[in-house]
């Protein structure tokens, strides 16, 4: 299915959040030593953007969710949002094994149900306006 034109930049960050969630697992598997760098370095350069992200996704797509019966969805978003932000603040490698499935599970949550979800009850003008908020 294509993607709504006003959610492909949510769905290239997605990508992105893909691509960090895999390489934190292959670090864990390479060494305990890699898993504590790199994951260092995610919760140093990737925090920003990850919260750049989760804000844009809150105060964007949440009207729209409550105002078009989407509540659960909205509830999940939110939950998955503050659980990972509570992780990336964790320094130990178990929180990044931890973190990295959610994230994936997330990603996936967001680009199988979420958007679909959205792109089925909301036009294109509606998810066009709520994104230039």
């Amino acid at each position: 299915m294509k993607r709504d034109k006003a959610l492909i930049p949510l769905s290239q960050d997605h990508h992105k959040a893909l691509v960090i969630s895999n390489r934190i697992q292959a670090a864990l598997d390479e060494s305990e030593i890699a898993a504590s760098k790199y994951w260092n370095e995610i919760r140093t350069t990737f925090y920003e953007d990850l919260l750049t992200h989760f804000n844009e996704e809150e105060q964007n797509l949440l009207s729209l969710l409550y105002e078009h019966g989407g509540r659960c969805l909205a509830e999940r978003l939110l939950d998955d949002h503050q659980r990972m932000r509570i992780l990336l603040l964790e320094k130990d490698t178990a929180s990044a094994v931890v973190f990295a499935t959610c994230l994936k599970n997330h990603v996936r949550f967001e680009e199988r149900e979420l958007f679909t979800w959205l792109e089925s009850h909301c036009s294109s003008e509606q998810l066009y306006k709520a994104m230039q908020c």
